[in-house]
């Protein structure tokens, strides 16, 4: 079972991420939505302006959403493997996202993915990161935390799989999802973008009458 402890710490980690969104939005200003703008996109776009600031704002929380994820789950798996007895490597893993001892006596150098497809064009840096791996006595694993597909390749980790190994037992991703389920109702993501689109048009007409 997941601690009540790592619970507090992961579901804290999950509000500040959905509490970011919001950030995300308003850090945009029209002189970083044009000074950033590709010609192409904008002339697509050029007779309905309302419709580009839309797109561009909607891109920008989306996007954000994403990568902030990728970084929140770093953390969580570091939660549960602590939890379950197991102790990080301190200081950057990098080129890799976690080095772990397990409290099954191997040490773990792992990437962390959102779905395996993203990883079909970089099959020549995976190979060299579990190489790099095994020169070192470790165990590489590519895990996909929101991938739950069967993958033939023994190093790769499907959801369950990357959940059961970082949290330590078999039900680890089903609790993880209970966890979860439903905290995002603290916020509307169409009322985020909605209310930061009509600021910057506002913005945009009042430049333009000037």
């Amino acid at each position: 079972m997941i601690t009540e402890s790592a619970k507090y710490k992961i579901i804290n980690l999950f509000d500040a991420l959905i509490a970011g969104i919001e950030n995300s939005a308003n850090e945009l200003t029209l002189d970083t939505i044009f000074s950033k703008s590709k010609p192409l996109t904008l002339e697509l776009f050029a007779n309905n302006v309302d419709e580009y600031i839309y797109f561009i704002v909607s891109q920008r929380v989306t996007k954000s959403f994403s990568t902030r994820l990728g970084g929140v789950i770093e953390k969580v798996s570091a939660i549960l493997v602590e939890s379950q007895g197991g102790k990080i490597i301190p200081g950057s893993p990098n080129p890799f996202d976690l080095k772990f001892f397990h409290p099954d006596g191997k040490q773990y150098w792992i990437e962390i993915k959102s779905i395996n497809a993203q990883n079909s064009s970089n099959i020549q840096t995976i190979n060299e990161r579990k190489k790099l791996a095994e020169s070192s006595n470790c165990t590489f694993r590519l895990c996909m935390y929101n991938d739950d597909s069967s993958c033939a390749e023994e190093y790769k980790l499907n959801g369950n799989q990357f959940w059961k190994l970082v949290g330590g037992y078999e039900d680890a991703g089903k609790d993880m999802l209970a966890m979860l389920s439903g905290l995002a109702v603290t916020v509307s993501i169409r009322e985020i973008i909605n209310n930061k689109v009509q600021e910057l048009v506002r913005d945009y007409n009042r430049r333009l009458a000037n």
